[in-house]
């Protein structure tokens, strides 16, 4: 550490925020470089106080930290003063817990979040002194390899990337750092073909139809503690993941469809794991997460157990964004045990029938009473995520928000409650692979911009609610990149060598640049965002296997015009096919009666 603060004192005292490139971090691994068998490091391409807090990273440094023969180390997108100070006294990225250059390890591996880190892993690879083409690597460079929710289309990044891991990655990246171990005096391209091989492994230079990974998850498997930032993060507290999965199957969301099927966490081990790691770290929350946290079988149970070993303590817990219809009373009362946060509802659409077609299988009802449950227990601030421009959307759905908030206030005022702050979160629809509304284009910004004007002249009547509306110029590069094939690399790559970094940030994005370089390439990303794909023509996601049978979105695709809905898989089977198809079945947790 003293060698490192040595060389690096003129930047680090240069830059803002030194903490993000110091390391030390409390109850980081920091394993030995030197006398590991494998080296990777997992890079996250967004800025460290988002990164450290990513759990997909926090599980796979656990998993690779665990074993003997493997180090896990990790690197985050620096801010851009650190990247030009890097470059002024001619340094590279390194690892933050053994300061070695990114280089030097046997595998770097980048997290896909989202679309707008493309151009952020390549200036990454640039200044780890690492060729950005996959091509023009030789047998000295790290294996690059990409996992996360962008992975389930890799063609627009398939020429910088050697392996995609698909689906769950606790198993496939032990098996490949294990078969790497044996055949690392390979050449290059063998080392590639046999990783290709492996279950969940897509390698574009080898490219064959690749079934996700399914993992049960288990107790091992579950970090409970993890590098605790030196500042504050994005999210400072304990996570415990309880659920992954969801049946519920909204039309739009493409973390429901890949990540079937449903597998449940049991109690006593979510119980013993949030313990462990708040003991472990000190956080004064802790997280149980899920994409439907309250759909857990004991969801009520186990916080009430927790609540009881933490009483008086002032750690609180935190759910994520929650379903409606199984938001009760007592899971209110339960959550206010030492502190009120604010409470968060995904209703998705304000109209019965837009709920209907997005197959969110929720009633205004439903709404009512949670947000009801939650201001009689004592609750003032509530959060709504919301979506315009849903597929077959009309302006009567667009103005039901206000009309859903409207009759809460009434409610509210009529039971002589105090009337709640509500923020509205209300983004753009992006298409996305692997869902029923994947071949659906996208509005246009015009048409976004005129919907975002018509609920905004209702504000007047909804005075308690904040409206903050995502960038609709943003969520058609999105729409673009998450559907796009090989062709978008080009774009890509000269965004990249023009200065595009961090585009994860809006404030980053220089909107002009991509309008300039996509006419010079021939490429109309906003056409391509609008445009309605055949369902039955081949698409650049084909190559990429999540078990669901293609005909089943087509249906869900066709109902969803009706806007009939479709039973969750919960309660009865609705035949997408992952059982059958993968050879897996649901997992749930056994119910408990406290």
């Amino acid at each position: 550490m003293s060698v490192f603060l040595d060389e690096f004192a003129l930047i680090l005292s240069s830059c803002e925020r030194p903490s993000r490139y110091i390391g030390d971090e409390f109850l980081s691994a920091n394993k030995d470089f030197n006398a590991a068998k494998v080296r990777v490091a997992f890079v996250f391409p967004d800025k460290y106080e988002i990164g450290i807090s990513n759990f997909g990273h926090k599980i796979l440094y656990h998993i690779v930290n665990s074993n003997p023969n493997f180090m896990a180390d990790r690197a985050y997108a620096p801010d851009k003063d650190f990247l030009e100070l890097l470059s002024k006294y001619d340094k590279k990225l390194y690892g933050l817990e053994s300061k070695k250059p990114l280089n030097s390890f046997d595998f770097l591996g980048f997290a896909l979040q989202y679309e707008m880190s493309y151009t952020t892993i390549l200036k990454l690879l640039e200044f780890s002194d690492i060729p950005v083409f996959s091509s023009a690597r030789s047998e000295e460079h790290p294996i690059i390899f990409a996992g996360g929710p962008c992975a389930y289309n890799p063609a627009p990044i398939s020429e910088f990337i050697d392996l995609f891991i698909i689906g769950d990655g606790e198993e496939v990246i032990v098996e490949i750092l294990d078969t790497y171990n044996k055949i690392k005096a390979s050449s290059r391209d063998d080392i590639l073909k046999e990783l290709s091989r492996i279950e969940g492994v897509y390698c574009p230079k080898f490219p064959k139809r690749t079934t996700k990974r399914i993992f049960i998850p288990n107790k091992e498997s579950h970090p409970t503690k993890s590098p605790i930032s030196h500042f504050v993060s994005v999210h400072d507290r304990a996570t415990v993941e309880i659920r992954r999965g969801c049946g519920r199957l909204c039309r739009f969301c493409q973390s429901a469809h890949t990540n079937l099927p449903v597998r449940e966490r049991n109690m006593d081990d979510i119980i013993s794991l949030a313990c462990d790691y708040v003991r472990n770290t000190g956080y004064d929350e802790y997280s149980l997460l899920s994409l439907s946290s309250n759909d857990h079988t004991n969801i009520e149970e186990i916080i009430a157990v927790l609540n009881d070993y933490f009483k008086g303590s002032g750690i609180n817990v935190s759910l994520p964004s929650q379903r409606a219809d199984k938001f009760s009373l007592k899971l209110a009362q339960l959550m206010q045990q030492e502190k009120k946060a604010t409470i968060t509802i995904a209703p998705e659409a304000g109209s019965q029938r837009m709920r209907d077609v997005i197959n969110k299988n929720l009633t205004q009802e439903q709404i009512l009473n949670a947000v009801l449950s939650c201001v009689r227990c004592g609750w003032d601030k509530i959060k709504f995520y919301f979506i315009i421009g849903l597929p077959f959307e009309q302006d009567e759905d667009v103005l039901a928000i206000a009309d859903l908030i409207k009759t809460i206030n009434f409610n509210c005022k009529n039971e002589g409650l105090k009337i709640p702050s509500i923020t509205c979160s209300i983004s753009v629809f992006v298409p996305k692979p692997h869902t029923p509304f994947g071949w659906h284009g996208q509005n246009t910004i015009a048409e976004i911009e005129r919907k975002k004007q018509l609920l905004l002249s209702r504000k007047p009547e909804i005075k308690n609610a904040k409206l903050n509306f995502h960038s609709p110029r943003v969520s058609q590069l999105e729409a673009y990149f998450t559907r796009a094939g090989i062709e978008a690399g080009k774009f890509i790559y000269q965004l990249y060598k023009n200065g595009s970094y961090l585009d994860s940030w809006e404030e980053n994005i220089d909107f002009d640049l991509y309008s300039s370089l996509a006419e010079k390439l021939g490429i109309d990303f906003a056409k391509e965002a609008c445009t309605t794909f055949d369902p039955n023509c081949e698409i650049p996601w084909d190559i990429i296997n999540t078990g669901i049978n293609k005909q089943w979105l087509i249906g869900e695709y066709e109902k969803a015009k009706l806007a009939h809905s479709t039973i969750p898989c919960e309660v009865k089977c609705s035949n997408c096919g992952v059982c059958t198809n993968l050879k897996t079945k649901k997992y749930y947790d056994k119910k408990v009666n406290l």
